[in-house]
């Protein structure tokens, strides 16, 4: 009887499963439209004319194993487009992370993504791109998967690390820049995850809700900056956007490919779900077998199925011809626009699978392979990145003359206690400077804060207590000492696999946003015993600090996760080596219920649902509408000198170029350096719209740094693209408008210390509206 039974429902099963492949080989689900004809000053144009004549030469087979990739450790790369011979396409290999080259020993453990936007630094933005694209292009990668780009919504959400922060100017900018660096190299940069994956939790399953205005004017703008800039490929995130799987989304058709004219590649991530009339390029593919038919007369069967069908890719005979030749076309475009057929780009000169991880001792050292072109840069961004939050008494920087006694108090102190121990980072011991997951690289080596400490600290005596839950040694070590320095953390990650991927109970997310390993009673342990107490947190993103207002907490400084330099970069900064420039790119407020929204950590719906209710107010948005004091607010950094700023002037400028911007709004001010040592300032300007617009209250519109000697004056510039930076989303016309009106525009040194302002009445094109 049981035989029977499973006998019946294997042929229902089987029936269902022919079915559901007829019906999908049928009837395609979204729209597709071919794109417009390019002008022959489109920057594709050539690359896509070439590419168009090689599709015309390629079979409908040939066409198919261009779009569909080879599939999960098919090819050394973690994605692999196979060569095809008959047109001399090399094919094409794809590799994450976004902070360096993953899964491969002797490359640079660069800072995150999260630091990087922490420098306010433009110029540093494209050198960390260019640094990290040119060790993808020496060893053979054709595409590198990064930068990310989803905003910090929820404060505890896994992956903020990896991405630019809470604003949505600052996420264009950094990540455009990130692109413009990595692709100087010919190395084909990656804007993902596109979009709405701003949680890890049913990442796979949930539907982020998102309405039109606030969509386009938070978060898609990074995306959009990046196609602006030329980036050559947008991944799609496994998440559904307002019900429809992104990757599956009409909103990839009308947005970006028509309204934006992208005409790289749109791919899937890894085993997402797709529609062949949206995604060109599926990743990671299927795997070329032998012994059975071509994946495309086969594979379609096994998609329909249950649970196993989103390894088998669909059947794509009912792809149109002109839509599979747009899909070819892309990618080969792509693939020239960017000279990867050319005899300098090089082949790929290793297995990433097969490479065995080095840890602890077997790691290189200085002597990795990337040393001298990459570290400097990483140590430098690093120390851009170094926030200082809080510093009374000018307890910093730490005075070497004076030779002080240092204490340097917990785990977060040390280094691991074996370096890459945990594969993708997945676990957290000693100093933490990645996250986990497939946003990580390999560390050739880290140093810890108490080596970069204590090998600045010449002529210091310097002591040292590592262990979190011995609170009595950390007590009586810090009691004895000048200065105690005390590290904590807090870590999060990617949520890959269910059951593979929890650290220490967190699924990705985190499950709090307190300091992990008792960090914050180790604080409160060291600071009722030394009034000199310097607490330095490398964190994922923002944390609950209880003793933040403790009396003898003289300094409070934020290092993120810095890479693989992470004691020189903050050993730089507290000795006053460099000056601190880094400003926080998140807002801290007081507790958990006081942030704009939260990650959604239960569900029993087949389809959670993420509902961003909070519409334009994230971050410091969210504190200004609603009248929140935060704890540290966003854009806050503080430097060892002073400045001042005055006369502010805005104005307007008209050109007739057709490659500037016809309609400027140039805002100028004076800064002066009123201290007494050279520093950087980062000048941050935000505009107040008209009521009309009903926008925040105000929004960050433009960010310059500059360095000042002692005493030194400048004028510091702002040129805002009045059609691009002054638009609103018109909800009743569904789309971009401009407002007429008086429009207040500040400059200050954080979203809560704004030091001038004009109010300036601005009239826009009727064609504009």
């Amino acid at each position: 009887m049981d035989i029977h039974v499973y006998t019946v429902a294997a042929a229902v099963a089987v029936i269902a499963g022919v079915g559901a492949a007829l019906i999908l080989r049928k009837k395609p689900s979204a729209i597709w439209s071919p794109p417009r004809e390019l002008e022959p000053s489109h920057p594709y144009y050539e690359a896509t004319c070439r590419a168009q004549i090689d599709v015309a030469r390629l079979t409908r087979e040939e066409k198919l194993d261009l779009i569909m990739g080879i599939g999960w450790q098919g090819g050394p790369a973690i994605g692999n487009v196979a060569p095809i011979a008959s047109i001399g396409f090399r094919g094409l290999n794809l590799q994450d992370s976004p902070m360096g080259v993953s899964i491969a020993n002797d490359v640079t453990a660069f800072p995150s993504g999260l630091n990087v936007a922490s420098t306010f630094d433009k110029i540093l933005m494209e050198q960390y791109g260019a640094a990290m694209g040119k060790e993808f292009r020496e060893l053979g990668f054709s595409i590198q998967l990064g930068p990310a780009m989803n905003l910090m919504r929820a404060p505890a959400a896994g992956r903020n690390w990896e991405g630019p922060g809470g604003d949505p100017y600052l996420a264009s900018v950094s990540a455009s820049l990130i692109v413009r660096g990595i692709q100087s190299n010919g190395v084909i940069a990656t804007a993902k995850h596109f979009i709405g994956n701003e949680q890890e939790l049913f990442r796979t399953t949930s539907s982020s809700n998102i309405d039109k205005r606030t969509f386009m004017e938070v978060y898609f703008a990074p995306f959009e900056a990046c196609v602006r800039e030329g980036v050559g490929a947008i991944m799609g995130s496994y998440n559904k956007i307002n019900q429809k799987y992104a990757c599956s989304s009409p909103i990839v058709n009308e947005l970006l490919k028509s309204d934006l004219d992208f005409r790289g590649i749109f791919m899937t991530d890894w085993y997402a779900n797709y529609d062949y009339m949206v995604s060109d390029l599926i990743m990671p593919g299927f795997w070329r077998v032998p012994v059975l038919p071509k994946w495309y007369n086969w594979t379609g069967f096994f998609a329909s199925w249950p649970l196993i069908g989103q390894f088998f890719p669909r059947s794509p005979w009912h792809i149109p011809e002109a839509r599979l030749n747009d899909m070819a076309t892309r990618i080969l475009a792509t693939y020239y626009k960017f000279g990867q057929d050319k005899p300098d780009f090089p082949s790929m000169k290793f297995n990433c699978f097969k490479e065995q991880r080095k840890t602890g001792s077997e790691c290189s050292g200085r002597a990795y392979k990337f040393n001298e072109q990459s570290s400097a840069i990483a140590r430098k961004v690093a120390a851009a990145s170094v926030v200082v939050v809080k510093n009374e008494r000018n307890v910093l920087p730490l005075s070497k003359e004076k030779k002080p006694k240092i204490a340097i108090i917990g785990e977060d102190a040390r280094g691991p206690k074996c370096l890459n121990e945990f594969p993708m980072r997945q676990g957290n011991d000693g100093t933490l400077a990645q996250g986990w997951g497939s946003g990580t690289a390999n560390f050739p080596l880290l140093v810890s804060p108490f080596e970069g400490i204590r090998d600045h600290a010449i002529g210091c005596e310097v002591v040292s207590s590592f262990d979190n839950d011995d609170l009595k040694t950390a007590a009586r070590v810090a009691a004895d000492a000048d200065i105690a320095i005390v590290c904590a953390n807090a870590d999060s990650g990617e949520l890959i696999l269910a059951l593979m991927n929890i650290v220490e109970g967190n699924w990705g997310d985190r499950n709090d946003l307190k300091l992990w390993h008792g960090g914050d009673a180790l604080i409160e342990a060291v600071a009722a015993v030394n009034k000199n107490t310097v607490v330095v947190l490398h964190t994922v993103g923002p944390v609950d600090m209880p003793w933040f207002n403790h009396p003898n907490i003289a300094a409070v400084v934020f290092a993120g996760l810095p890479g693989q330099e992470s004691g020189n970069s903050l050993a730089d900064v507290l000795f006053g080596d460099t000056n601190p420039s880094g400003r926080l790119p998140y807002t801290i407020f007081k507790s958990r219920s006081e942030y704009a929204a939260d990650v959604l950590y239960w569900s029993l719906s087949w389809t959670p649902q993420i509902n961003y209710s909070e519409s334009l107010f994230i971050d410091y948005r969210h504190a200004d509408q609603h009248s929140i004091t935060p704890v540290v607010p966003f854009g806050h950094g503080l430097s060892y000198t002073t400045f001042s700023y005055e006369n502010l002037h805005v104005s307007e400028v008209y050109r007739c170029d057709n490659k500037q911007p016809s309609h400027v709004v140039r805002a100028v001010v004076t800064v002066t350096n009123t201290g007494m040592r050279g520093g950087h300032e980062v000048l941050q300007l935000y505009v107040t719209f008209p009521k009309a617009a009903e926008e925040p209250p105000k929004l960050l519109k433009g960010f310059e740094k500059i360095w000042l000697e002692a005493g030194e004056t400048a004028e510091v510039e702002f040129l805002l693209d009045a059609r691009l930076d002054l638009r609103v989303w018109g909800i009743d016309t569904d789309k971009w408008k401009h407002i007429d009106g008086i429009y207040r525009f500040m400059v200050g040194a954080s979203s809560r210390d704004l030091r001038v302002f004009v109010d300036k009445s601005l009239n826009f094109p009727e064609e504009w509206q």
